[in-house]
């Protein structure tokens, strides 16, 4: 007989794998029968994470919270979080969105908020008071004097590239650098930069090519001569 519930240690830690071709009353009996056989002595230390892996499938909410109680109350684990091959379509259409690189050819003028879901490319120049927003990294071809904030959802991986001139502020996440300093105020241009967060986490303005050796994951392309 074919079991439906199995529980086995990985090396990312515990695991539940339930059968996604059975049903869910039939997942629920067979789940509470196994944790019951294997339920220890009293335990006062911390529930042990563990991860349940559905398969191809989707759960309810409800469905999943019938579960999770399941296993809070029946064993000394606690879910850490439940792991599908599929997706429905709203995730599927943010994770789209989020893989997206926006491009945009004008000037970001004084006042102006541009914000995108991906990564952002702007080919023109960003005027005093204006600002772009990008829950990915932003790239610049032009001169920056307004506000780029990479990152925006909290992500400090993102990086900025671009020609920051006074009075620009460059943000990565909840981190910033700024230009307003008056030593910046007679630079009239200077080369493209990179922007990004170092291990201090501290944002580092750097020459432009250090950005393939400190995030070499924002290059998806090989191949060449």
């Amino acid at each position: 007989m074919k079991k439906n519930v199995q529980i086995k240690g990985t090396k990312d830690g515990i695991q539940i794998f339930l059968n996604d071709q059975a049903g869910v009353s039939e997942l629920e009996e067979e789940l509470l029968v196994l944790l019951r056989e294997q339920k220890q002595a009293p335990y006062g230390g911390e529930k042990l994470p563990v991860q349940v892996s559905i398969g191809n499938r989707l759960f309810s909410e409800e469905e999943e919270q019938r579960i999770a109680k399941i296993i809070k109350e029946n064993s000394q684990m606690d879910i850490k979080s439940f792991y599908s091959n599929v997706m429905t379509k709203e995730a599927a259409k943010r994770w789209k969105e989020e893989d997206q690189v926006y491009r945009m050819a004008t000037i970001i003028r004084s006042g102006q908020i541009i914000h995108v879901p991906g990564d952002f490319l702007l080919i023109g120049d960003i005027n005093p008071g204006g600002q772009i927003r990008a829950d990915g990294s932003i790239y610049i071809l032009g001169k920056i004097k307004g506000i780029v904030h990479a990152g925006f959802s909290g992500d400090q991986q993102t990086v900025v590239a671009g020609k920051f001139l006074y009075p620009s502020q460059v943000r990565i996440a909840e981190k910033y650098y700024r230009f307003d300093d008056e030593a910046y105020k007679e630079v009239e241009d200077t080369t493209l930069s990179s922007a990004y967060v170092n291990e201090k986490e501290e944002v580092v303005i750097d020459e432009i090519h250090k950005i393939r050796k400190v995030r070499p994951e924002i290059s998806n392309f090989e191949g060449g001569y």
